[in-house]
């Protein structure tokens, strides 16, 4: 039974497995993570995440619409979010790491969605994302902690302005 990496043929078991790894030994998960290998694994678990969110955030949202909305846009972060975060490592610090190495630290930093529905410690489980996020980026483009720590600073709240530049500003009081 593998630990960090996603294997869907694990089934239950082995998603609870890798999520409890990633929340409670990040450093560990992250430092053992496969940085190829695919995307599938991946993003099936980052898959597994956004549903579960999206059937709790049903039960706290005002409306089944406000659910749909959060979760579209959580899926559309974690659709452009690796590409800024690739970007801007590669750019300012001459980051080593590829797309896929990216994609797979942010999406296994989307275990944070599992609590992120929960009133208020949504913002929590956000930060904690980040510094998921944070680990895995100084792992994966070869980057000391103040580049991933900049790193960081700067692809999250570029993100956050490509989405409210394309889809409203207003739209994004729906996330937390």
């Amino acid at each position: 039974m593998s630990d960090n990496e996603f294997l869907p043929q694990e089934g239950p078991k082995g998603f609870l497995n890798v999520w409890k790894r990633i929340i409670t030994d990040p450093q560990g998960f992250y430092r053992e993570m496969p940085t190829t290998g695919g995307f599938d694994k991946p993003i099936i678990f980052l898959g597994i995440c956004a549903a579960i969110y999206l059937l709790l955030r049903v039960l706290v949202a005002e409306t089944i619409i406000v659910a749909m909305v959060s979760f579209f846009l959580v899926v559309l972060a974690y659709v452009l979010g690796p590409g800024i975060l690739m970007l801007v490592a590669q750019t300012l610090f001459q980051g080593e790491g590829d797309y896929e190495g990216t994609v797979r630290v942010c999406a296994y930093a989307g275990a944070c969605l599992l609590l992120a529905w929960i009133p208020y410690l949504g913002v929590l489980a956000f930060v904690y994302a980040c510094y998921l996020i944070f680990l895995g980026t100084g792992r994966v483009h070869n980057l000391d902690s103040t580049q991933s720590t900049l790193t960081v600073l700067v692809a999250v709240p570029v993100t956050w302005l490509v989405l409210m530049f394309v889809l409203g500003k207003r739209v994004l009081q729906y996330i937390f």
